[in-house]
C-alpha cells in the first residue's frame, strides 16, 4: 500500500464532500431505525431478520469513519480505516437487500424460528396489546388510515432497500475518491513535489571558498600534472624626475622721459 505524505493528502483530498456524504448516510441510519421499528411493531415474527437493526448499525459505523476522515482527524490512516469499512457496509447491505427481496416476495416467510408461524398468530400482550397499540398510532396518520399488517411490512421494506442502494452509492463514491487520490498522490511522488522553501528555516554559517576547497578530494596520481612555480613579478623602477626648466625673465627697461622744452615768453620783451 502507498504511504502518502500527509500534508500532500490533505491538500488532495476532499473533507466538505466527505462530511456531505457522511451527513447523507447519517440521514439514512435513522430511516433504517425508525423502519425496522415500525416492521417490529407490525410483526415481530413474520418476514423479520431484523435487517434493517444491524445493517444501520454497520451504516452508523461507517458514518463515525467518514466524520473521523473529514472532520475530526482526515489523513491517511484514518481514509485507510473507513475504506475498509465500506467493504463491511457493501456486504451489510447486499445481505438487507436479499432479505427483503426474499420478504417482498413471499411475505409469509418465517427465518427467525421453526415456530414463528405459530408465534405470529399469537394474542400474547407483547405480539397483540403493542401491536394494536402501534396501529392505532399510525393509523392515526392520514396517508397510512388503512394501512394493514402486509402493507406496513411491505412499505417498510420497499424504504430499507432504497436505503441500503443509497449507502451502497455512497460507499462506491468514498471507494473512488480514495482511490483517486492515491493515483493523484503516486503521481504527485513520481513527478518530485514542489515544496515551497521556509524562510524561517536557519541556513546555518556560509561556506567560505577555503572550505569548499578543502572538502574536494586530492586528484588520483596519474592525474596529477607537472606544476610550473609562478614566476615572481617583476617592477621595473620609476623613472628619474625631471627638473622642469623656466627661463629667466627679461630684463626690465629703464622708462625714459622726455626733458620739458623751456618756456617761451609770448611777447618780447
Amino acid at each position: 500500500m502507498l504511504n502518502p505524505n500527509k500534508t500532500t493528502f490533505l491538500l488532495i483530498w476532499p473533507r466538505c464532500f466527505i462530511t456531505f456524504i457522511a451527513i447523507l448516510e447519517l440521514l439514512a441510519v435513522i430511516m433504517f431505525f425508525l423502519t425496522e421499528l415500525c416492521s417490529v411493531a407490525a410483526n415481530f415474527w413474520t418476514t423479520n431478520v431484523f435487517a434493517g437493526g444491524w445493517c444501520g448499525l454497520v451504516a452508523l459505523i461507517h458514518v463515525i469513519a467518514l466524520f473521523v476522515t473529514g472532520l475530526c482527524l482526515p489523513g491517511p490512516a484514518s481514509a485507510f480505516r473507513a475504506a475498509l469499512i465500506t467493504m463491511l457496509l457493501f456486504i451489510a447491505c447486499a445481505a438487507l437487500i436479499s432479505f427483503d427481496i426474499v420478504f417482498l416476495i413471499r411475505p409469509t416467510t418465517c427465518i427467525l424460528t421453526p415456530s414463528c408461524a405459530d408465534n405470529a398468530v399469537s394474542t400474547t400482550i407483547f405480539s397483540y396489546n403493542f401491536r394494536q397499540s402501534f396501529f392505532q398510532t399510525f393509523n392515526s396518520w392520514g396517508p397510512f388510515t388503512s394501512y394493514t399488517e402486509s402493507q406496513v411490512k411491505v412499505l417498510c421494506e420497499a424504504i430499507q432497500l432504497g436505503l441500503a442502494g443509497l449507502c451502497f452509492i455512497i460507499g462506491v463514491i468514498y471507494l473512488v475518491i480514495y482511490f483517486e487520490c492515491l493515483r493523484k498522490i503516486k503521481k504527485h511522488h513520481q513527478v518530485g513535489p514542489n515544496v515551497p522553501r521556509n524562510n524561517n528555516t536557519p541556513l546555518g554559517p556560509p561556506i567560505t571558498p577555503a572550505q569548499i576547497y578543502m572538502s574536494r578530494p586530492p586528484p588520483h596520481p596519474s592525474q596529477q600534472g607537472y606544476m610550473v612555480p609562478p614566476q615572481p613579478a617583476y617592477y621595473a623602477p620609476p623613472p628619474p624626475v625631471q627638473p622642469a626648466y623656466y627661463a629667466p625673465p627679461p630684463p626690465v627697461q629703464p622708462a625714459y622721459y622726455a626733458p620739458p622744452q623751456q618756456y617761451q615768453p609770448a611777447y618780447p620783451r
